[in-house]
C-alpha cells in the first residue's frame, strides 16, 4: 500500500502525508505513446482508488478533475528507460509540484494539465475518453492484479511545458513514473529495501508476484531480466545471465516517443513461441550415427532453430536494416508456455544424453514436488520476452516502440513433449483417455458441459446409448486423471497420430532428430485443456493492462473529431478462451466444417466491445481521409495445411465461405467456417467482412471507410489475401458468399503493393521465433519449411515487404556460428514420409522407397521416388550406413567389441541403384550372420500407417531376418521451381542430407504389394530370397530405436529406456 499515516499517533520518522496511488494504464511497455512530429497536447489514462476523487475534485460519475494537476505535479516524473532513479529521489519529492517545480502551490502545472475522471476500472471495461471516444478496454487479468483502484483518469499534457522538453527533439524516447512514498508494509518488498520511493505499479507487481510465488510453488524466483548479447551473439544463461539489481526488476514502463515521420512504417510480429527448452535441446550430444565419421554427422542440438535468436534478429533487423520500421506490432503468441524446462537445470554436453532425457521427462517431472519448480519453473519465457523487448526500447541503437496483444499460448499452462501424440477415437491410447477422463470427471465440468452438447449433437433424440453413459459415470472419479498419469510407460508408447504434427518441424528438425534430442518420453501430453485464461496474468501485469487499444497517431488530445489522424491503428486481443477440440465440428456438416483437433479459434472476438473500438477506429479515418491497421492474432482468411495458394486459380470451388456472426447453426447451412480461414474468431465475423473490409473489382459496399490492411498471424503461413464478394451481394438468398481471389507469399512472390483505399489486405505473417511454412502448389504439401519472418507495411504506398532472418550453421557467413534459421529440405521430404497416406493431409505420397527384390543375386535396387518428389528434382545421390558389431579375441582372454558403420555408396543411373561386388557381398555376409526372429517383424513398405489391424487394406510384407541397424542418407541439391515460376527453393538448406533410418532385411512369404509381385520368398536363403530396403515405422523408423542406443552407446550418455521413463521410479505394470 501506499504510506498512509496512523490516525492519532505521531510517526516523527516519515513526513505525514497522504500518497495517491495510481497505475498508468497508458502508455505502457506494451501500448507506448507515440507523439507526432508537431503534437502539443496528448493524454495519458491511470486507474486510481476512489479515494482520489475529493483531491482531484472530480466530477461525478464522470467529469473534469479541476484539481488533478495537483497530484500529477507532485507524483508523475519523466525517466530514462534505463532507469527510475527511485534511490535520487529527494526527501517530501510527493509533497510538492516536483514535476514542474513549482512548489506546493503547483501554479506552473495547473494551465498545462488537465484531467477527467471517464469511467470505472474493471475486468473488460470499455474505457471511454472525455469526449466519449472509445479507446481501449481493460484485460479481466489485469483487474485481478490491481485490485486497489476504482476509477479511470483521463490525463492530458501540455508538452510545450518545461517538464516534457526531452521529449519535444524529434527522436527522443523517455519513460513516465507515478512515485509515491513506501508505506511500512511496501517496505517489506526484499526488492524495494533501503528505497523511499517507487513506482505504485511496480510495487503493485511485486506484490503480485509474491503473491503468486506463495500460492504457486511453479515459480521462478529470481525476477530480473536478462542481459542480452550483441547482435548475432548467441545469448548466454551464464554469461552476464541475469543482472539483480533494481534497474532490472520485472516492473512497469511507461514509454513516449516522439516520433520522426507523419506516416510511421510499421513492422508486424507474430507467433514468436520463445521456448527456453531449445536452449537445452541445443546442448544435445547425441547424434544420428553415433561415433560415424562423416561431416553432416553434427550433434542433433547443433540442427535446433532458437526461436529467441529469431525474434532478435527480427527486432534489430526491424530497428536498424534496409527494411527499418517505425514501430512493430507484436500480435501473440509469445511464448510456448507458462511453465518450461529451465536449461540453467540440466545443461547438457559429453556424456549428458540420458540425463537430459530424464529431465525432460514432463510426467516424471513438472508435477513433482522437489523436481518440478527446479527443472519446469513458471516465467522463465516470459522474462526473456520481457527482457528483449526492454532491450529494444532501452537500447540507444534502437529505441523501438512495440504494440502488443495477447494471442492464445500467453494462457498455455504446461509444456508438451517434442512430438506429442494423440490417437483420436483409440480408446486404447494413453492420451487419448486423458482427454476422455479430464472431461467426464467432476473437476472439469465446462469440459463435461461440452461433451453433453456433443452427446445431444450426436443423438438429436436424446437416447444416448447405454454403453455411452455407462462409459462416463465410470470415469467419472476423482482421482482418474491423477491415476492415469501414473501410467508413465502407456504415455510414452508410439503412436503415429501427433497432437501438432509440426513441433519438430518448428524447430528445424524432422521428427527423429527431435526425439533423439529429446528421449523416449517425446509423445507426452500432459492435459487435453492446456488453455488457462487465468495464464494471461503475466502478460497483462508485465507489458500492458490492455486487452484492446486504438491509436489515433497525429491527433491532438484536443481534436474531438480526429481530423489529424492521418494513421489510425486498432490492435485487437485474443481474449481469454479459445476453441481447440471443436467437438461440436465433429460432423464437418453445416456451419462448422473445420472438424474437430483445429487450429484454435478465437471464441469471443469480434466482441461487442472490439466492434466500439473499430467502429471509432473507422470514424478517426473518415475525418482525416488518413489509413486504417487492424493487427489481431487471430485470422481472417488462412488457407488449411493440405491447400496450395494455387487453387485460386486452379480450384476454385476451393477458396470460398459464407460468413457468419457465429460458430452454431442449424443441419445443412453452408460453412463459415472451412479450410479457407483455419484459426480464425468465432464471432461477428460477417458484421467484420461486411462493414470493415473492401472487395476486389466492387463499388464501395457503403459510405463508411474501410481497414486498409489487416495484419494477423496465428497460421505460422504467411499471405496477402484479397477477397471478392457473391456479385449478387451480402444478402444474397442463398447465403452471402466470400471468394479468394489473390493469395501471395511476399516472402516469395516479392513486394506485394496495396494502396490505402483501394481493397482491404488480409495480411497472415509467418512466424517470427520458429520455422513457418507453405504450400504454393502442392510442392511439399504442407511441409514447405518458411525462414522466421515478420511483415514491414508502408502506408504511404502500401507496400507489403517480408523481413527475414536465416542465418545458417552450415553455409554462408554465418557457418559453425550455431544459427538455424534457414529452413532444411530434409526435414520437409521427411515429414512428406511421416504424413503419408492421410486423408485430413491430403493422402501424401510415401516420396521415397524401394522395390523388394533379389538383391543377393542381382546387385541392383530400384529407388522409387514419388511424382511429387521427381518433380522437385532435389535426389542427387544415396548412401547406405549399415552397423556392425563384432568381438574379437583378446590375447589375454577378454573380449574386444568392435562397432563400425560401413557407407555403402551405389551407383545411381536414372531409378536404378547399383552396387559393387564388394558391397553386395559383405551385406549378404552380414545377412547371413543374423538369426531368425522369433517373432516377425512387420514392414510397412508402402503405407507407413500406425496398425495394420485398423486399416485392413493397407498393403505389407513380413519380415524375417534384418540387419541390427541401416539409414539411409539421401544427398539432395536445390529444388526445382513450381509450375507458376515460384522460387521457394533459394530459401531452403539443401547442403543438409535426408538421413532416416532403414531396414535391410528378408521378406517371409509372398510379395504381392503396389502392383509388384514376386514369388514366395524364402528367408533361409539368402542368396536367392526377396530382400527389402525400407523405413520401418514406430520406434526404429519415425523415431529413435531407444534400446539400440543403449545397447551399443551407453560410454555416450544413452540410458536404458525405462530408466528415462520411470526416472527412477518403479515401473507400474
Amino acid at each position: 500500500m501506499p504510506y498512509q499515516p496512523k490516525p492519532g499517533v505521531c510517526d516523527c520518522s516519515e513526513t505525514p502525508l497522504l500518497e495517491e496511488e495510481a497505475i498508468i494504464l497508458f502508455p505502457c511497455l506494451g501500448s507506448p505513446l507515440l507523439l507526432a512530429p508537431d503534437q502539443v497536447k496528448a493524454s495519458i489514462f491511470i486507474a486510481a482508488p476512489s479515494s482520489m476523487r475529493g483531491k482531484a475534485k472530480a466530477a461525478i460519475p464522470t467529469g473534469e478533475a479541476v484539481d488533478m494537476y495537483r497530484l500529477v505535479d507532485q507524483h508523475l516524473r519523466v525517466v530514462d528507460l534505463s532507469s527510475k532513479q527511485e534511490s535520487e529521489q529527494a526527501e517530501g519529492s510527493t509533497k510538492t509540484g516536483t514535476l514542474f517545480g513549482d512548489g506546493t502551490a503547483c501554479a506552473a502545472a495547473k494551465p498545462c494539465i488537465k484531467a477527467w475522471l471517464v469511467g470505472s476500472f474493471g475486468p473488460g471495461a470499455l474505457v471511454n475518453d472525455r469526449h466519449g471516444r472509445p479507446f481501449a478496454t481493460i484485460a479481466p487479468a489485469a483487474a485481478q492484479i490491481y485490485t486497489k483502484v476504482q476509477d479511470i483518469y483521463e490525463i492530458e499534457l501540455d508538452l510545450s511545458a518545461p517538464p516534457f522538453a526531452d521529449l519535444q527533439k524529434p527522436g527522443t524516447m523517455k519513460s513516465l513514473a507515478w512515485m509515491i512514498r513506501l508505506g511500512t508494509e511496501d517496505r517489506k518488498l526484499e526488492a524495494f529495501k533501503g528505497v523511499k520511493y517507487a513506482e505504485a505499479q511496480d510495487l503493485a507487481i511485486a506484490r503480485f508476484l509474491q503473491q503468486q510465488a506463495a500460492r504457486d510453488p511453479w515459480h521462478f524466483d529470481k525476477l530480473h531480466e536478462f542481459a542480452m548479447p550483441p547482435p548475432d551473439v548467441p545469448f548466454s544463461w551464464s554469461k552476464p545471465g541475469q543482472r539483480p539489481a533494481l534497474d532490472t526488476l520485472l516492473k512497469s514502463w511507461h514509454p513516449v516517443k516522439r516520433m520522426t515521420k507523419p506516416r510511421l512504417k510499421l513492422g508486424h510480429l507474430s507467433d514468436v513461441h520463445i521456448n527456453v527448452r531449445q536452449n537445452a535441446m541445443s546442448r544435445s550430444d547425441a547424434k544420428v550415427l553415433e561415433e560415424a565419421d562423416t561431416a553432416w554427422n553434427r550433434p542433433v542440438g547443433s540442427k535446433v532453430c532458437n526461436s529467441f535468436e529469431a525474434l532478435k534478429k527480427l527486432f534489430e533487423t526491424m530497428a536498424t536494416g534496409s527494411n527499418q520500421v517505425d514501430v512493430v506490432l507484436l500480435t501473440g503468441d509469445l511464448i510456448d508456455y507458462n511453465r518450461n524446462f529451465n536449461p540453467m537445470a540440466e545443461p547438457g554436453g559429453p556424456g549428458r544424453i540420458g540425463e537430459q532425457w530424464k529431465a525432460f521427462n514432463l510426467l516424471g517431472n513438472v508435477f513433482d514436488k522437489d523436481k518440478g519448480r527446479r527443472l519446469y519453473p513458471r516465467g522463465l519465457d516470459d522474462m526473456m520476452v520481457f527482457s528483449l523487448v526492454r532491450e529494444m526500447y532501452r537500447n540507444p541503437a534502437y529505441q523501438l516502440p512495440i504494440i502488443m496483444t495477447s494471442g492464445n499460448h500467453e494462457a498455455y499452462q504446461v509444456p508438451y513433449g517434442i512430438s506429442a501424440r494423440v490417437e483420436a477415437g483409440d480408446r486404447h491410447n494413453w492420451a487419448f483417455m486423458l482427454g476422455v477422463l479430464e472431461t467426464t470427471t467432476p473437476n472439469r465440468r465446462d469440459a463435461r458441459k461440452r461433451m453433453e452438447e456433443n452427446a445431444r449433437t450426436s443423438w438429436p433424440d436424446g437416447n444416448v446409448p447405454a454403453e455411452a453413459r455407462r462409459t462416463q459415470r465410470a470415469l467419472a472419479q476423482p482421482d482418474a486423471v491423477e491415476r492415469h498419469r501414473a501410467q508413465f510407460e502407456a504415455a510414452s508408447a508410439w503412436t503415429r497420430g501427433k497432437a501438432n504434427e509440426g513441433m519438430s518441424r518448428d524447430h528445424n528438425m524432422t521428427i527423429y532428430e527431435a526425439c533423439l534430442a529429446y528421449g523416449p518420453t517425446y509423445g507426452h501430453a500432459l492435459t487435453g485443456y492446456n488453455f488457462d485464461g487465468g495464464q494471461f496474468d503475466w502478460f497483462y501485469a508485465l507489458f500492458t493492462p490492455l486487452a484492446d487499444v486504438v491509436y489515433a497517431y497525429g491527433a491532438e488530445s484536443t481534436d474531438k473529431l480526429g481530423t489529424k489522424a492521418g494513421q489510425v491503428i486498432a490492435a485487437l486481443g485474443w481474449g481469454i478462451d479459445e476453441n481447440f477440440k471443436n467437438l461440436l465440428g465433429v460432423a464437418e456438416a453445416g456451419v462448422d466444417r473445420q472438424g474437430s483437433g483445429i487450429l484454435p479459434r478465437a471464441t469471443e472476438s469480434f466482441s461487442q466491445n472490439q466492434l466500439k473500438l473499430l467502429k471509432q477506429a473507422r470514424s478517426y479515418k473518415a475525418a482525416s481521409e488518413g489509413t486504417l491497421t487492424v493487427a489481431t492474432h487471430f485470422t481472417i482468411v488462412s488457407f488449411d495445411e493440405p491447400e496450395p495458394y494455387s487453387n485460386v486459380t486452379k480450384k476454385k470451388d476451393r477458396v470460398f465461405f459464407h460468413p457468419r456472426d457465429g460458430a452454431t447453426g442449424v443441419w445443412g447451412m453452408k460453412a463459415a467456417l472451412n479450410h479457407v480461414n483455419v484459426g480464425t474468431c468465432e464471432k461477428n465475423q460477417a458484421t467484420y467482412l461486411a462493414q470493415y473490409v473492401q472487395p476486389m473489382d466492387q463499388a464501395k459496399t457503403g459510405p463508411n471507410p474501410k481497414v486498409d490492411w489487416h495484419l494477423s498471424g496465428h497460421s505460422h503461413r504467411s499471405g496477402v489475401y484479397k477477397l471478392g464478394w457473391d456479385p449478387r451481394g451480402i444478402y444474397a438468398s442463398d447465403g452471402w458468399r466470400v471468394e479468394v481471389r489473390e493469395a501471395k507469399d511476399p516472402g516469395i512472390h516479392n513486394t506485394q503493393t496495396v494502396k490505402p483505399n483501394t481493397v482491404t489486405a488480409l495480411i497472415v505473417s509467418s512466424c517470427g521465433g520458429p520455422i513457418g511454412y507453405q504450400n504454393l502448389d502442392g510442392e511439399l504439401s504442407a511441409w514447405t519449411g518458411r525462414p522466421p519472418a515478420g511483415t514491414a507495411l508502408d502506408p504511404a504506398t502500401g507496400d507489403i515487404r517480408q523481413v527475414k532472418t536465416d542465418r545458417c550453421h552450415v553455409e554462408g557467413e554465418f557457418k559453425g556460428k550455431g544459427f538455424n534459421e534457414k529452413p532444411r529440405l530434409a526435414v520437409a521430404l521427411d515429414y512428406l514420409h511421416a504424413m503419408s497416406g492421410l486423408p485430413k493431409k491430403g493422402n501424401i505420397r510415401v516420396p521415397l522407397r524401394f522395390k523388394p527384390g533379389y538383391f543377393a543375386k542381382s546387385g541392383q535396387l530400384e529407388l522409387v521416388l514419388s511424382e511429387q518428389v521427381r518433380k522437385l528434382g532435389c535426389v542427387v545421390s544415396v548412401t547406405l550406413w549399415v552397423f556392425e558389431k563384432n568381438s574379437q579375441k583378446r590375447p589375454d582372454g577378454s573380449r574386444e567389441e568392435t562397432k563400425t558403420w560401413h557407407p555403402i555408396v551405389p551407383r545411381l543411373n536414372g531409378t536404378t541403384l547399383s552396387f559393387k561386388d564388394e558391397d553386395r557381398a559383405m551385406l549378404l555376409s552380414m545377412m547371413d550372420a543374423t538369426t531368425a526372429s522369433s517373432n516377425s517383424a512387420l514392414a510397412m513398405a508402402w503405407s507407413p500407417r500406425s496398425v495394420v489391424e485398423n486399416y485392413p487394406n493397407t498393403e505389407y510384407v513380413m519380415l524375417r531376418q534384418r540387419l541390427v541397424q541401416a539409414f539411409c542418407e539421401v544427398t539432395l541439391k536445390e529444388p526445382s521451381l513450381t509450375d507458376a515460376g515460384e522460387n521457394w527453393g533459394k530459401d531452403v538448406l539443401h547442403a543438409d542430407p535426408w538421413v532416416f533410418p532403414m531396414d535391410i532385411a528378408l521378406i517371409d512369404g509372398n510379395v504381392n504389394m503396389g502392383g509388384f509381385s514376386l514369388d514366395k520368398s524364402d528367408p533361409a536363403r539368402p542368396r536367392s530370397a526377396v530382400w527389402h530396403f525400407g523405413r520401418p515405422m514406430g520406434e526404429r523408423g519415425e523415431v529413435p530405436d531407444w534400446d539400440f542406443l543403449s545397447d551399443n552407446f551407453a560410454s555416450k550418455g544413452y540410458v536404458d529406456k525405462k530408466s528415462a521413463i520411470w526416472v527412477n521410479k518403479n515401473p507400474v505394470r
